[in-house]
C-alpha cells in the first residue's frame, strides 16, 4: 500500500506565489493613444504617459508636405467637440482647429494644412506645440512638439 504525504504548507506558497507574479504586471486599462500623419506617413504613434514628454515632430519646409493629420483615441468612447491647438513656447495659442461631429477611437482624422502651421513660426523661436482636447477631455493633452527648420536646404551637385 502506498503512503500519500500532504504538505499543508504547499497549498498557500503556491498561491502566493500566484497571485505575486500575476500582479507584478501593470495593466491599465483605458490608456488614451493617438497618431500623428504627415500625408499618408505615420510619424508618431504613442500611449499617453503623463512621466513621457510630448514626442518631438520636425517640420521641413523643404519637405513639401501638405497635411497633418491626427488620431486620437480616448480609451475607445465616443467624444464630441473635438480641437486642435497650436501654442508658443509660452503656452499662447495661436490657432484652433474645431472638428464637429462624434467620433469614437481612430475612426475620424483631425487635418490640418502643414502651410498653415508653419505661418505660425514666431522670430526667435522654432518650435510649436500642439495639443488635442474634446468636450469631455477639456484640459487637452500635448501631442507634440512642432520643431520647424528654418535653415534653408540646397541640393549638392556632384
Amino acid at each position: 500500500m502506498k503512503k500519500i504525504i500532504r504538505f499543508s504548507w504547499a497549498n498557500p506558497l503556491i498561491w502566493a506565489a500566484l497571485c505575486t507574479f500575476l500582479f507584478s504586471f501593470s495593466f491599465k486599462p483605458g490608456m488614451h493613444s493617438f497618431q500623428v500623419y504627415l500625408d499618408s506617413k505615420l510619424v508618431i504613434d504613442q500611449y499617453v504617459n503623463s512621466k513621457k514628454d510630448a514626442p518631438i515632430l520636425a517640420l521641413d519646409p523643404a519637405e513639401n508636405y501638405s497635411q497633418l493629420i491626427v488620431k486620437y483615441n480616448e480609451c475607445g468612447r465616443t467624444v464630441a467637440g473635438r480641437m486642435l491647438t497650436v501654442k508658443d513656447d509660452r503656452d499662447k495659442t495661436l490657432k484652433e482647429w474645431r472638428f464637429e461631429g462624434s467620433s469614437s477611437g481612430y475612426k475620424e482624422a483631425m487635418t490640418c494644412n502643414v502651410k498653415d502651421i508653419l505661418a505660425l513660426k514666431q522670430k526667435g523661436s522654432n518650435s510649436l506645440k500642439l495639443y488635442y482636447s474634446s468636450a469631455e477631455f477639456r484640459d487637452g493633452q500635448q501631442v507634440a512638439r512642432l520643431v520647424i527648420s528654418s535653415e534653408p536646404k540646397t541640393a549638392l551637385n556632384k
